[in-house]
């Protein structure tokens, strides 16, 4: 039961999906002032407060290639429907689980698989070299990475006949 006066919780500490974006992109000493006029971070329990400082610190300390690397792996996630999030979400526990290095080189592959265009996509995972570097574990999560590339699906492309 709600009492009179009090915001949903549901509703209580929403902001633009846009809000964090803008915030890491200010100074630090103007994301913190920011902050200190934002009601509706202040209305956030102390605990969350602190996580939402702590997020900003951490990420002005990553070097610039770090901070677009990862702008860029968000822009990805944003631009895929919700099925293809929730099996983006599926994936990360299983690409977290590998060895630091293996990740490394998972994520290498994926960023190649990535530039390459959507038709050479499948014979690159097929290839020698990726068959002899990565285990049957690695290839399987490459493949279900490369299902969420755009053009990337796992049912057959239609092309017209020339």
């Amino acid at each position: 039961m709600r009492r009179r006066g009090q915001v949903p919780k549901k509703d209580q500490h929403q902001h633009s999906p846009g809000f964090f974006k803008r915030m890491r992109d200010l100074p630090p000493q103007e994301q913190e002032r920011v902050l200190a006029n934002d009601e509706r971070f202040q209305r956030l329990p102390p605990e969350r407060q602190q996580m939402v400082r702590e997020r900003l610190r951490r990420w002005n300390a990553l070097r610039p290639e770090d901070k677009e690397r990862m702008r860029e792996r968000q822009e990805i996630f944003e631009s895929l429907s919700p099925q293809q999030r929730q099996e983006a979400r599926a994936l990360f526990p299983k690409w977290q689980s590998l060895e630091p290095e293996r990740r490394k080189e998972v994520m290498g592959a994926f960023r190649r698989l990535r530039s390459l265009p959507p038709g050479e996509r499948e014979p690159f995972l097929s290839s020698l070299e990726i068959q002899g570097h990565f285990t049957p574990e690695e290839r399987g999560l490459l493949g279900r990475m490369n299902r969420l590339l755009p053009e990337s699906r796992s049912e057959p492309s239609y092309e017209p006949d020339e």
